[in-house]
């Protein structure tokens, strides 16, 4: 995750106080971004969510997590998250997103449209289901 950290530092650099924490992003002790990723033979994929507001009142239906970051030390929901909103605006955290993504990536604009159409591209799986005789002829191969 070091590598995002790495990217998105460049977007929060001067604001708050950023930093990677276990898998989140934090600004000091208070979480307001989530990551997770996958990594396979050749290929992977990145998944960060960012909290950018939230309805205290709908904090208070949350459950305390089973498993929780050790920084969390079981602080409330409340006294543990804060909004992205509260620390740049929406359109200078998109355009910092952009210029930081260039310097690692690289980017070219695309129409909606276009999006769409990729959508009703077939999708050829990676992954199938084996057969009995299969992993019983891969079981053999490990002897």
């Amino acid at each position: 995750m070091s590598w995002s950290s790495s990217l998105y530092s460049k977007v929060f650099q001067g604001i708050g106080d950023f930093h990677l924490r276990e898998n989140d992003y934090v600004f000091g002790n208070h979480k307001f971004g989530g990551n997770a990723q996958s990594i396979t033979k050749n290929r992977w994929i990145h998944h960060t969510s960012f909290l950018w507001d939230f309805n205290v009142q709908n904090m208070s239906y949350l459950k305390h997590p089973k498993r929780a970051p050790a920084y969390r030390s079981a602080r409330s929901h409340l006294d543990f998250i804060c909004r992205m909103k509260d620390y740049m605006p929406r359109s200078t955290f998109m355009d910092k997103t952009v210029e930081a993504t260039e310097t690692q990536f690289s980017l070219r604009p695309i129409q909606l449209e276009a999006i769409r159409t990729c959508t009703e591209a077939e999708f050829c799986p990676s992954s199938r289901f084996l057969t009995n005789e299969e992993l019983e002829a891969a079981a053999v191969a490990l002897q």
